[in-house]
C-alpha cells in the first residue's frame, strides 16, 4: 500500500488537510530546517512529511498517552464534549492545569512506530520526543536546528501556546506554519494571543478546518 494511501486511514483530519502537509514537504524539502509536528497521533502527518520529504529529519512531538486535560482557556475536551460555562471556569488557569491524559486520540508510542513501519518510512529521520509538550517543547528547543514546517496539532490553549513560544522562533524566513486545530477556540486564542504579545501579523489561509501562513 502507498503510504498516503495508508496516511488517509489512519488520518484524523481530512484528505485535503492531509494532502496539504504532502504538498508543503515537498516544496521545502530543498530549503533549509527540519520539519516538526507536535502532535503526531497516529503519524498521517508525519507519514505524509517523510514521503514528500524523504530526507528530511522530522521531529514527532506527542505524549502518545491522549490530549491532557483542559485548562480555562478551553471550552471543551477535545474529542470528547463541549465545556458547559461553569465546568469551563472551574479548570485551572492555563498552564497550572494537572498534565494527565483526558482519554481523548490516545495512540502509544508503539502503535505510531508500526505505522511508519508499514510503509517503509524510514525511522532514522524520524526523532521522536514523547511527553506532554510542557516537559519536552522547551528542553527541545534549546538545541534544536531551524524549522522549515511547524505543524501545531495540540488542541489546547496552553499546548499551542507553548509549542509557539519555543519553536515559532526556530522557523525560517518564508517557512511554513500549519495550525491543525483552528476550529478550537482555544487554540486560537492561543495563536492570536502570541502573535500580539510579539508583534507579528500572521497572513493566515484556511483549508478545510486549519489555518496556515509563511512566516
Amino acid at each position: 500500500m502507498k503510504p498516503i494511501h495508508y496516511a488517509y486511514q489512519i488520518a484524523y483530519s481530512s484528505q485535503e488537510t492531509l494532502m496539504f502537509t504532502y504538498e508543503m514537504a515537498i516544496k521545502y524539502r530543498n530549503s533549509p530546517g527540519v520539519y516538526v509536528e507536535c502532535g503526531v497521533a497516529a503519524g498521517a502527518q508525519v507519514i505524509a512529511m517523510a514521503t514528500g520529504a524523504p530526507d528530511k529529519i522530522i521531529y514527532a512531538f506527542d505524549s502518545f498517552e491522549g490530549i491532557p486535560l483542559p485548562s480555562n482557556r478551553d471550552d471543551q475536551l477535545p474529542g470528547i464534549r463541549k465545556l458547559k460555562k461553569w465546568e469551563q471556569k472551574s479548570l485551572p488557569d492555563a498552564g497550572k492545569q494537572v498534565l494527565q491524559t483526558s482519554g481523548a486520540t490516545v495512540v502509544s508510542l508503539a502503535q505510531f512506530m508500526e505505522n511508519l513501519q508499514i510503509v517503509g518510512i524510514q525511522e532514522s529521520n524520524i526523532l521522536i520526543v514523547p511527553g506532554w509538550f510542557e516537559n519536552t517543547v522547551p528542553f527541545y528547543a534549546e538545541e534544536m536546528p531551524e524549522i522549515s514546517i511547524l505543524r501545531l496539532d495540540g488542541d489546547l490553549y496552553n499546548s499551542t501556546w507553548v509549542c509557539l513560544q519555543y519553536l515559532f522562533p526556530l522557523v525560517i524566513a518564508g517557512g511554513c506554519v500549519i495550525i491543525d486545530d483552528w476550529n478550537l477556540i482555544g487554540c486560537q486564542d492561543a495563536c492570536k494571543e502570541y502573535f500580539t504579545l510579539i508583534g507579528y501579523e500572521p497572513e493566515y489561509k484556511f483549508i478545510s478546518t486549519i489555518a496556515y501562513f509563511f512566516k
